[in-house]
């Protein structure tokens, strides 16, 4: 079986390759234009690799961190905090990244073209649905370099010539009020009296529509003059850093206060419930109206 090993010379550990099995010999591994063979661990992987497909074997080689042992790393680190949901999704992924190289797979010795041989496997799929299988690679691949498990700047999915587009989105105008719009939306929800409460708490704490519908009444803070945005049982966050405080401004307390003052309801509980006590899901009917 073909193998990487080292010979000290003049001090110095460098890589050579048994291809013996392969009808090739026992080679140096040097880079083109170098008279000896190299002494970086990793650039010996992407040379070994080269010489096995040069002689029409198959890349497996065992040398350096195994894939698939680095993404069980990479998903129980969990580096950058985020959701079971993004866990879930990203594992799958990976698995089938997993299945289609190989467990052992060196991470350095997959390259661009590798990972196009991999996306056509999924070309029945959306091109979003594309992207985040290149995204979920491509994730592993920066923890890698993080982790100084590849050089630098070693990412295959950075070296792809062209990736699955994105749908262009149509052009909008109107994706935000002025402040006169926002003022004359606000007050014809009190003249109406369609939630007003609600309607002022989007419109003057930039919160996301779960966000909002989501707030407990112990959410609204007027000792500090703070919203907080938290998950709490009746709905999560997008992301873990959506949670935050934003500022309660005068005119959002102006309003809140006589409406939480009168609540018969604890600090626990749903903010803005619907009628049937539950989270509110959908306002595009009284906001038509409003409008």
């Amino acid at each position: 079986m073909p193998k990487i090993y080292t010979r000290n010379q003049g001090g110095e550990d460098r890589f050579y390759a048994d291809l013996r099995d392969l009808g090739g010999g026992q080679v140096a591994l040097r880079r083109p234009g170098s008279s000896r063979a190299t002494t970086d661990k990793d650039e010996a992987a992407q040379l070994f690799a080269d010489r096995i497909r040069e002689l029409g074997g198959a890349v497996s080689t065992g040398f350096g961190t195994p894939l698939g042992e680095f993404v069980e790393q990479f998903l129980d680190d969990n580096p950058k905090g985020v959701t079971e949901r993004w866990l879930k999704e990203t594992r799958f992924r990976l698995r089938r990244a997993v299945e289609f190289f190989g467990v052992d797979r060196s991470l350095t010795t997959i390259r661009p073209k590798d990972v196009r041989q991999w996306l056509t496997r999924f070309l029945h799929l959306s091109t979003s649905n594309q992207r985040h299988h290149l995204h979920a690679l491509s994730g592993l691949y920066g923890y890698a370099q993080e982790m100084e498990i590849v050089p630098l700047g070693y990412n295959p999915i950075s070296g792809l010539y062209g990736k699955p587009s994105v749908a262009p989105t149509r052009q909008r105008t109107d994706e935000f009020f002025e402040i006169d719009e926002a003022a004359r939306f606000l007050d014809a929800s009190r003249r109406l009296d369609l939630h007003p409460e609600l309607i002022g708490t989007f419109l003057l704490t930039g919160a996301r529509r779960s966000e909002v519908f989501g707030l407990l009444v112990g959410d609204i803070d007027f000792d500090l003059r703070l919203v907080r945005v938290q998950p709490n049982p009746h709905r999560r966050l997008k992301r873990v850093w959506s949670e935050r405080a934003v500022p309660l401004w005068p005119q959002l307390e102006e309003i809140l206060r006589p409406y939480v003052t009168g609540l018969d309801r604890s600090g626990d509980e749903l903010l803005f419930p619907s009628q049937t006590g539950e989270m509110i899901t959908d306002l595009r009917k009284p906001l038509g109206t409003i409008a």
